[in-house]
């Protein structure tokens, strides 16, 4: 799987941020990864950053933490970009479609 640098580093800070959080909740590896019923080391791939760890594994150990709230950012719809690209897609008139009679009762 190709990442580019930066999301590598992203995913490292992520982990880090993580695992500090962990340790904050003076939690071991092994009781923060039975809270999320993965095996310790799915645990100790998040929170070294490898990009092969799930999405699911992620969102149950934010949810566990009390870091929800964090993923709220990340799937927000006015994202300003996409919007900007949208926008500029946009047909100047909409023509309305034909619909076809359904006669069949």
């Amino acid at each position: 799987m190709y990442l580019p640098s930066r999301a590598k580093i992203t995913l490292r800070q992520l982990g880090m941020q993580i695992r500090l959080a962990r340790k904050r909740r003076l939690w071991t590896i092994a009781e923060l990864a039975g809270k999320i019923q993965v095996s310790a080391p799915t645990l100790m791939s998040l929170e070294k950053g490898e990009p092969t760890v799930s999405l699911g594994v992620l969102i149950a150990t934010l949810w566990v933490l009390g870091m929800e709230s964090e993923l709220e950012a990340l799937a927000h719809p006015e994202d300003s970009e996409g919007v900007k690209l949208m926008s500029s897609r946009l047909p100047q008139k909409v023509k309305a479609r034909r619909r076809k009679i359904d006669n069949d009762f």
